[in-house]
């Protein structure tokens, strides 16, 4: 699937998804180079992958920041000298307002991490990409369902979306393009909302949990190790013939 040495950047490697696409890609032989905001999130998943007998390599960065995308790269390029996989899995949540009471320099801040990150990431690490090497930017169903006061992050996720089918026609062969539609995933993120909800339904987090779940085919909300692998696959020999895509990674949601 993957060959002994391999090099991966995911960004957003705290907690959640970030830090199970970077456990994954250890697992299968691959060094991955972290970047968050966050220092003390980032050193705790650099010695799970180290654990796992590969090599870590920590850089703090704000996606938000085109210097800081480029040092992303720039110490993948000093350790490695090459990219064979970039994830770009960091996010801003939105600005949870209405589209006639949202002030447009927050929208501006929400484009700057979802779209303007992903595209200065992948800029800087094209020239250092091998042949054959794969990118997968981490999206959202929002990107397509346009939820009340998720304006702006629903806006940036679909420009998104285009970024990777443009990409992926303008970088083929050499390098593979393609993005995941991510439903309700456990974890911190998910629990901040459904505290939110919860208080305002007058019902318990717990039982927020139990009704989302049931409105999933799988009858569970998806943790993120199981929607890591979605990534991995992307990344992996087992994708060769796969670009410009989005697979939607939801426990079945849409159907529903």
């Amino acid at each position: 699937m993957f060959e002994e040495g391999s090099v991966a950047v995911v960004t957003g490697a705290g907690p959640g998804m970030g830090r199970a696409v970077a456990v994954g890609f250890a697992r299968h032989g691959v060094d991955v180079v972290l970047a968050a905001r966050r220092r003390e999130r980032l050193e705790a998943v650099a010695e799970e992958v180290r654990r796992l007998g590969r090599e870590a390599v920590v850089v703090p960065a704000d996606l938000a920041r085109r210097d800081d995308c480029r040092a992303v790269v720039d110490a993948a390029k000093e350790r490695f000298g090459r990219i064979d996989h970039l994830v770009q899995n960091g996010h801003h949540p939105g600005d949870w307002a209405r589209v006639a009471d949202a002030d447009p320099d927050a929208w501006q801040q929400v484009f700057d991490v979802n779209f303007f990150g992903a595209l200065h990431l992948v800029q800087a690490a094209v020239p250092v990409m091998a042949q054959g090497s794969s990118i997968v930017l981490v999206n959202s169903g929002a990107a397509l369902r346009n939820p009340p006061t998720m304006g702006a992050y629903a806006a940036s996720k679909a420009a998104l979306a285009s970024l990777v089918r443009t990409a992926a026609l303008e970088l083929g062969p050499k390098i593979r393009v393609n993005g995941i539609f991510l439903g309700p995933v456990t974890g911190e993120s998910l629990d901040a909302g459904a505290r939110a909800t919860a208080e305002g339904q007058g019902i318990t987090e717990e039982e927020f949990f139990r009704q989302r779940a049931q409105e999933l085919p799988i009858r569970q909300i998806p943790t993120p190790e199981q929607c890591a692998g979605s990534v991995l696959f992307f990344c992996s020999s087992l994708a060769e013939p796969v670009t410009g895509q989005h697979l939607s990674v939801n426990g079945g949601q849409w159907v529903t």
